[in-house]
């Protein structure tokens, strides 16, 4: 009977062990995946600056244009 407890409680340990590298590799898949998503997140983060960047150049640019059509005399 001692031997049967003993093996229950070995299957139960060895079963523990399992479920425990299991959830230790599930939690590196999901360290790797946020990590990759961070990274996404920076460069996304870069392109939106960049963007804004040229918004800003664009819009200087057009502004200048408009003034200069303001300044010609179109009266006939």
């Amino acid at each position: 009977m001692a031997v049967d407890a003993i093996e229950q409680l070995e299957v139960k340990i060895n079963r523990l062990i399992e479920q425990h590298e299991r959830a230790k590799r599930e939690k590196e898949l999901v360290e790797k995946k946020l990590q990759q998503k961070e990274s996404e997140w920076h460069h996304l983060k870069g392109q939106i600056r960049q963007y804004e960047r040229e918004r800003l150049e664009l819009r200087e640019k057009l502004d200048k244009i408009i003034g200069q059509f303001s300044t010609l005399d179109v009266s006939e």
